[in-house]
């Protein structure tokens, strides 16, 4: 059975703006279309919102994000030492700012070790912290996703 839900329900949902949705998913070909307004008996006038069945959203932001979602990197050689970030983006080949932008999330998932003016990092944890990586136009979301 089909559950309908607004677009500002399902982007709370889902840890996104209602903006970011209607700005980048709703004109895509593939989104899925409304299935009736939104009753807005006893709550004065206005456009009602449309409600969409939710697994059909679900389905496409799942289908979107696999798509967006970058290429896995390769576990560099000597995983288990320890490298200040900028050297291991450089043993990578990526751009140091690919991988400092998501320096909050290393620091909170990472086993790191000040050594004076620099960081080190062990290399394993941080290579799989960037392997999780949501992709493109996909921050971190707000609010965890409930459980279902």
């Amino acid at each position: 059975m089909e559950t309908l839900i607004t677009l500002k329900e399902w982007a709370a949902l889902r840890g996104r703006s209602y903006g970011s949705i209607r700005n980048t998913w709703v004109g895509h070909p593939d989104f899925p279309k409304p299935k009736q307004p939104r009753s807005r008996a006893g709550l004065g006038g206005g456009t009602p919102a449309q409600e969409y069945d939710r697994d059909e959203l679900d389905a496409f932001a799942d289908r979107w994000e696999a798509d967006k979602r970058p290429a896995p990197l390769a576990m560099p050689d000597g995983p288990e030492e320890y490298r200040t970030l900028g050297a291991i983006a450089r043993l990578l080949g990526l751009d140091g700012k690919t991988v400092t932008q998501y320096r909050e999330t290393i620091d909170e998932q990472v086993d790191h070790t000040p050594r004076g003016a620099r960081t080190v990092y062990h290399t394993r944890g941080v290579v799989e912290v960037l392997n999780k990586r949501r992709g493109m136009g996909m921050a971190r979301p707000r609010n965890p996703l409930p459980p279902e």
